[in-house]
């Protein structure tokens, strides 16, 4: 339990470093074209604290209308490189780890950081980019897969 508290503290040292929590995108822009290191590190640190203090935002019915299909972004593997995976209920499910692309450039698949605490225990999966659902405003893909269908999900081998 010490080292967890220390690993927390150290997590949360390192997003107060940062300069936030969570990166998000700007309201009325797509998804960040070209995060820089810094923001992918600050995100994801704050993705990591997120789940691990069980961050619980609810997604609602007017935010899930302005979601896009996240095999229609643009660039994926760099515009979705600092994103939060989130259910419906706003429970954290895991982040972005790579994108797969097809010839076109559309995702293909997303490759998930999931379970464990603080990057601890985790393990990757390839989710069905087809099956999310792109928050600009939040920086956020929303899958309706429950925990216990990720979890049954195959694990990859982590591609950066």
């Amino acid at each position: 339990m010490k080292t967890s508290r220390i690993a927390f503290a150290s997590a949360l040292a390192l997003a107060l470093s940062a300069g936030s929590f969570a990166i998000a995108a700007p309201k009325n822009s797509a998804a960040n074209p070209d995060p820089s290191a810094m923001d992918r590190a600050g995100a994801a640190v704050g993705n990591k604290v997120d789940q691990a203090v069980g961050g619980v935002t609810p997604i609602t019915a007017d935010e899930m209308a302005t979601a896009v299909p996240a095999a229609s972004i643009m660039d994926p593997a760099k515009s979705l490189a600092t994103a939060q995976i989130k259910n419906p209920a706003g429970e954290p499910i895991g982040t972005v780890s790579s994108v797969d692309v097809t010839a076109k450039g559309k995702a293909k698949a997303v490759h998930a950081d999931v379970g464990g605490f603080l990057g601890m225990g985790s393990h990757v999966v390839a989710l069905d980019a087809g099956k999310l659902k792109y928050l600009k405003s939040r920086n956020l893909l929303v899958t309706e897969m429950t925990k216990d269908e990720i979890k049954a999900l195959p694990k990859q081998a982590e591609a950066n």
